[in-house]
């Protein structure tokens, strides 16, 4: 079985691609239910009930798993594709993971622009349908962050970090990237064009710009380097800086200011952002110099 569609067309490569995406998603969602069966079905409308939470993170630890993680496995086992699973130095993981720590301030910043963005009037229902799901999305994301134990705060790193991380990086840097620059053979194009994807699919439409920017930069890191790791762990930094921060506001042992440092705008976005650009310029220097 193994490269049985190697030999395939770019397009069907693809078409393929979807399919399992569809057929995964669907058994992991099931394996969820399963979850959900044996934990007894919770009331979804109390975010405030333990089991409820527990229920809501088995049921979207599986579908991550099943959308995420598994297709594009299998997939590079099908048709040979090349993940990316090359090594790289310890200057590129300090540089990306510093990139994402230093934007922090310029992303808030962005979110908060991008929140106060108004869809024409004539679209006045959908920005209303999009608002609610975004509170909602929001609802349900500071109910996932509430932690009492360091055993929640692992699990919480598993869930939110590890998983999307790993997962996220998988699909879109790993295949969906690289499928568009085998189709379309523009780097840049390439690497946008999954940023758009990328923060799509989120559907959280009140943080599609700052999601676009860093899946952007991900998706640059990882065309400058060779390798899937270097993405993977950026994108861990960013979500496990969140939950770590949110856990330790829990216990007063951290500023609350420090979750949205940028959102009031200022200089400190202004420096974030240049400095963000400026680690970037770094992180591609160097991958010149390596080729070179």
């Amino acid at each position: 079985m193994k490269g049985i569609w190697q030999s395939t067309s770019i397009q069907m490569k693809m078409i393929y691609f979807l399919l399992l995406l569809i057929a995964s998603f669907v058994l992991f969602y099931l394996i969820g239910l399963v979850g959900l069966l044996i934990g007894g079905a919770p009331n979804m409308l109390d975010l405030s009930d333990g089991n409820t939470i527990s229920v809501l993170k088995w049921m979207q630890a599986c579908s991550a798993i099943g959308l995420f993680i598994v297709p594009p496995l299998l997939f590079a086992y099908f048709t040979n594709h090349k993940l990316g699973w090359n090594s790289v130095n310890r200057h590129q993981l300090l540089l990306a993971i510093t990139f994402m720590l230093l934007t922090i301030p310029f992303i808030n910043g962005l979110a908060v622009w991008n929140e106060n963005l108004h869809l024409p009037s004539f679209l006045a229902s959908l920005e209303s349908w999009m608002r609610q799901a975004e509170a909602e999305a929001m609802r349900m994301t500071k109910a996932f962050l509430v932690m009492d134990t360091p055993l929640h705060l692992m699990v919480n790193i598993l869930i939110i970090a590890v998983i999307p991380a790993l997962g996220e990086e998988l699909l879109f840097r790993g295949v969906i990237q690289k499928l568009f620059l085998k189709w379309n053979g523009k780097v840049h194009l390439s690497v946008w064009l999954t940023a758009f994807v990328f923060s799509a699919v989120h559907l959280q439409f009140l943080g599609f710009f700052p999601r676009l920017i860093l899946g952007a930069a991900l998706g640059y890191m990882l065309v400058w380097s060779g390798s899937l790791w270097l993405p993977i762990i950026a994108h861990f930094t960013n979500n496990a800086f969140a939950v770590v921060v949110t856990y330790f506001i829990g216990f007063d042992k951290v500023n609350p200011s420090m979750e949205s440092m940028g959102s009031e705008g200022g200089g400190i976005v202004l420096i974030s952002g240049l400095g963000g650009l400026l680690l970037l310029y770094i992180m591609k220097e160097m991958s010149v110099k390596k080729k070179v």
